[in-house]
């Protein structure tokens, strides 16, 4: 009985403790906006299910719930509607009106409504983004706060790694928090482009050194990945943006430098068994062969509606329908391992061409803006968010990276270098884009 009534009284002040939290970060979400951002940012690693005394519940997904109620009743207590850059976000609209006729074809409702959320959140992160960052100080808090959550997660995935503790299927590579190497690569990816121009901008001692230390950290983990996806779209992407844009040799051969080192660090260490394997024959071909043998799968579902394909979120639940049995151990049954042939066998051609058409957007507005703002005095963080735009473009081109919150991530970068081209020495912000 006295155990009955022990039992009671920690469910209850768990109850009460998690009351708390929201309220917390409700009010300072309220007077605070802009840290909502922040607040999603540091919640991404944590992106899925979690159980906490048999309470089972979606922290990133939660922040988001709160963050969109709060700006809502602000926008309906204050009655404004003064909205800034929205032609992305208009461009975005034809996508998700594809996405939602799709959804239409659902056959398990819960998979089809997580789809829809995820590229509705995408648009939503972005939109709060422009609008809640309204200087350039709020916009450092961002940067700071994207730094720093990776630098955690790069902490515990070195310290994972080095333990032993993961591994995926006899593949080498660390992946912590994110389930898989090649998922926190591209999340680590888009903070790397960003981490080095910030380096390369700064003119404060202590600040980089302080980027230095987080540069180390997020490098190595970015190595012990061992995800030749993650690496092959870091480094076309920072090849594109060197042969684009001014960069100062200095500070380019230091970040050639600083890559070497961490190199050789990692390959003249324990870790150098790890490094030969994933670069052998055996270690390349085999996944490459199990995502070519699902592209004729893919292609055979979509075929007898090529306008609006299967349906969002329809392809892990008909892979069986057109694999035999014996061929299912031999393929990756959960996507096709490139976001544009997904969206294209999921919502079809109409889809595709409507995700297209906004990313064309985005790249026609970004290579405008970097070719504009040469002069600028933020221009090397601008390159740097470009760098992270890009890098998750390629990346998707061998891997679906709409999971684990790393698109909301982008999200933000998109909206953090759409602000910057808006910014003025002032600190404030032009009404459109």
């Amino acid at each position: 009985m006295q155990g009955f009534f022990f039992y009671k009284t920690m469910e209850i002040l768990f109850w009460i403790c998690i009351f708390t939290i929201l309220c917390v970060i409700t009010v300072t979400i309220y007077f605070m906006p802009y840290l909502g951002i922040v607040f999603v940012i540091v919640s991404i690693p944590f992106e899925g299910e979690v159980c906490v005394n048999g309470f089972h519940f979606y922290p990133l997904e939660v922040i988001m719930g709160i963050l969109i109620s709060v700006y809502i009743f602000k926008i309906i207590v204050k009655k404004s509607n003064d909205y800034k850059n929205m032609k992305l976000v208009f461009y975005y609209l034809p996508f998700m009106i594809c996405i939602l006729l799709s959804s239409l074809k659902f056959i398990e409702l819960s998979s089809t409504i997580k789809e829809n959320v995820r590229w509705l959140e995408l648009i939503v992160i972005y939109f709060l983004t422009i609008n809640l960052v309204t200087d350039q100080k709020k916009l450092r808090v961002i940067l700071y706060s994207i730094f720093l959550t990776t630098v955690v997660v790069s902490i515990c995935g070195v310290v994972n790694y080095l333990e032993g503790a993961e591994a995926v299927k006899g593949r080498p590579g660390t992946f912590s928090f994110f389930g898989h190497p090649n998922a926190l690569a591209g999340y680590i990816n888009l903070t790397i482009p960003v981490l080095f121009c910030m380096l390369m901008a700064t003119t404060f001692m202590w600040e980089r050194i302080t980027l230095i230390c987080f540069t180390i950290l997020i490098t190595i983990t970015w190595f012990l990945t061992f995800s030749k996806s993650g690496w092959l779209s870091l480094v076309v992407t920072v090849i594109l943006i060197v042969s684009f844009v001014k960069v100062r040799k200095k500070y380019l051969f230091m970040v050639i430098i600083l890559f070497m080192s961490f190199a050789i660090i990692s390959i003249s260490s324990g870790i150098k068994k790890d490094f030969s394997g994933r670069l052998q024959f055996a270690a390349t071909y085999d996944p490459l062969e199990k995502r070519i043998l699902s592209y004729p799968i893919g292609f055979n579902m979509v075929r007898n509606d090529l306008l609006f394909g299967i349906g969002v979120g329809n392809y892990p639940l008909l892979i069986k329908k057109y694999t035999d049995t014996a061929e299912m151990g031999h393929l990756i049954t959960t996507d096709l391992h490139n976001l544009y042939l997904q969206l294209f066998v999921e919502a079809g051609l109409i889809g595709l061409f409507a995700f297209v058409f906004w990313l064309t957007g985005i790249i026609r507005y970004l290579i405008r803006a970097m070719k504009s703002l040469e002069n600028y005095r933020h221009y090397d963080i601008f390159v740097g968010l470009v760098g992270g735009v890009f890098v998750y473009l390629f990346n998707n081109l061998a891997n679906v990276l709409t999971v684990h919150g790393i698109h909301l991530q982008w999200g933000i970068i998109l909206g953090l270098a759409v602000l910057l081209t808006q910014f003025r020495e002032s600190g404030t912000c032009q009404k459109a884009v």
